[in-house]
Formats: C-alpha cells, structure tokens, sequence
C-alpha cells in the first residue's frame, strides 16, 4: 500500500513538472508573440507617420506651385490688359488719321481743283496703306482678346475681332509700334500749296 502511494504521488509530481513546463513554454510563446505584434505595430506606426510626412510636403510644395501659377497668370494678365489698352489706342489714332486723309483727298478732289493724277496716286497709296495698318492692328487686337478670353474661361469664337474661331498662339502677341501718319492738317495745307505751285505756271501763261 506505501509503495502504490509512493508511486503515485511520483506520477503526480511528474505529471505537475509537465504542466508547469507547458504553462512556461506557453508564456514564453506568448511574450514572443506579442512581442512580434508590438514590432510590426511600430513598423507599420513608422511607416504610417513617414508617408504623412512626405504628403505634408507634396501638399505644401503643391500650394506653392499654385500660387506661382496664379502670380503667373495674373502678371501675364495685366500685361495683355495693357497692351490690349495701347493696341486700342493705336488703332484710334489710325482711324482719325485715315478719315482725315479721306477728307483731306476729297477736299482736293472738288471740281475747279486741278490736282494731277500723280498726286491723287499718293493721296490713294497714302490711304490704301493706313488702312492696311488698321486692318493688321484690328487683326492684332484680336488676337490679344483671344489671349484674354483663354486666360478668363470665355469660349472661343465670341470675339468679332479674333475671324470665325480660329486657333490663335497661346502666347500673347506683341504689338509691334506702327509709325503714325504726319497730322492730317499739315498734310493738307502741303498738298494745297503744291497744288498752288504746279498750277502757278498755266495762271502765268493764261495771262
């Protein structure tokens, strides 16, 4: 009888050594494991507040590009808003000039007048060029509102001035300086006296 109880207080002991030893395996495991999922949560931490940063920059770096695009365009704008100003000026002052040549042709042209044909050749040649002047600046004019109405969003084609919807350059056109005509009345007043002087001749014979 002593000796089956100490056998089996034995295989109890035993049986209690492998018990501790599996809960102390288990632990041992655990910790590793959880030690592992700390790991990889910090990693993926990391990872995340990297990629939060290298947004922030892209995000910053992005505003400024926006707000150099924008000074951009509003330079570019207010450029092409002055040179559309000056352009509109320019082709005025070729309208005036052009009505006055037209006046001042018509003036010499009155019967009783005896210009030669020469001089209304020049009067015609004068006037033909002027026009084409204001042509090409009406032309230039609207190519720089086509330039304005892209920058703004208005639709092409809209423009009387820019031909029937036609691609016009990106870039904003330069308006090359056109030389003005001498003042109309000037003009006039040297027409009339070589006028006075080609007819002086016929007078004096007449007499």
């Amino acid at each position: 009888m002593r000796n089956d109880l100490s056998a089996s207080e034995k295989r109890l002991i035993a049986a209690l050594d492998r018990i501790d030893r599996s809960i102390d395996r288990a632990a041992a495991r655990g910790a590793a494991a959880q030690g592992a999922v700390e790991s990889e949560l910090s990693e993926a931490l990391a990872q995340a507040r990297a990629e939060n940063q290298r947004l922030s920059q892209e995000l910053v770096a992005l505003h400024e590009a926006q707000a150099q695009t924008l000074a951009s365009c509003e330079s570019r704008l207010a450029e092409a808003h002055q040179r559309l100003v000056a352009s509109g000026h320019e082709v005025a002052r070729l309208a005036s000039a052009n009505e006055a040549l037209v006046a001042a042709n018509r003036a010499l042209m009155q019967p009783g007048d005896k210009a030669d044909d020469a001089l209304h050749a020049a009067l015609q040649a004068e006037i033909d060029s002027l026009r084409a002047s204001r042509a090409a600046e009406q032309a230039r004019l609207g190519d720089m509102i086509d330039t304005l109405d892209r920058m703004v969003g208005t639709p092409r084609g809209l423009n009387p001035l820019s031909g029937e919807g036609e691609d016009k350059a990106a870039a904003v056109p330069a308006v090359p300086h056109v030389p003005m005509p001498p003042d109309p009345a000037a003009l006039a007043e040297a027409i009339a006296e070589h006028v006075a002087i080609d007819h002086r001749p016929e007078t004096a014979q007449k007499d």
